[in-house]
């Protein structure tokens, strides 16, 4: 078993890049970190497993579970990998998944989502609910470090394909787009039909006047309290595709 004890190492290196996106880029490769997420990886997502030495013996099974054979690192080098405030001992390294046609009856468009949590919570609450396909236009990068954590393994079956405003109206060509402010019809009272893609604005700035020109319905959360004006965008996503699935179930 190899053993690594250098942070000098070419593959420590290699890791510790790839908390920027440019490498991620580069090398086509994104790292997972944490027992939950890595133990529920799908077998064969996984190209590489690191274990820090002091947790050989407890990690072992996500290893033989995996069917890799880990590298394992130091304690003290293996703390200059982690991303993570308080480490839990095991990184996978992964292949960027290869980008697929988006065609999914119901598509999620991230329309300059630049919170890593919300990305993360909408990716997670999507594939939930069935919905795999996402556009993203000037996002977070769907595969930095916080936001697969946020994910919670989601981001495993998810096809995230990064557009421009001109790219993602030539694919959502035969899409009813229906996007979420606070001006618009109540969800509650949609009859959604499909292909639909539902477009979430930006934290700071909503729905961008490219996605506004584009959309054919405008959809809103009711604010019955009237307490409260707004939501946060994976609250908002989260409510508004659990009301348009379970209508399209029925």
């Amino acid at each position: 078993m190899k053993i690594i004890t250098s942070s000098q190492n070419d593959n420590i290196k290699l890791i510790r890049s790839l908390s920027d996106k440019k490498a991620r880029a580069k090398h086509s490769l994104f790292i997972v970190e944490g027992v939950n997420l890595i133990s529920d990886m799908p077998l064969g997502y996984a190209k590489e497993l690191y274990i820090a030495e002091s947790k050989q013996k407890s990690l072992m099974p996500i290893a033989e579970k995996l069917g890799i054979e880990p590298t394992i690192v130091t304690d003290f080098v293996f703390d200059k990998l982690s991303d993570t405030v308080t480490s839990q001992g095991i990184i996978a390294l992964c292949p960027l998944p290869q980008k697929k046609e988006i065609k999914g009856d119901v598509v999620m468009v991230l329309d300059g989502i630049s919170d890593a949590g919300n990305l993360g919570t909408i990716i997670r609450t999507a594939v939930a609910m069935g919905i795999e396909d996402f556009i993203s236009i000037n996002s977070a990068d769907a595969y930095s470090p916080k936001v697969v954590r946020s994910t919670m393994g989601g981001v495993y079956y998810a096809n995230i394909v990064p557009f421009s405003y001109a790219g993602a109206c030539d694919a959502l060509n035969n899409y009813k787009v229906a996007i979420l402010d606070m001006g618009g019809e109540s969800v509650y009272d949609f009859a959604p039909t499909t292909p639909l893609a539902l477009v979430i604005g930006s934290e700071a700035h909503g729905v961008s006047k490219e996605m506004r020109e584009r959309a054919d319905k405008v959809l809103a959360i009711p604010m019955y309290s009237g307490k409260i004006e707004s939501l946060n965008a994976a609250i908002s996503a989260s409510i508004v595709m659990s009301a348009v699935v379970d209508k399209l179930k029925k």
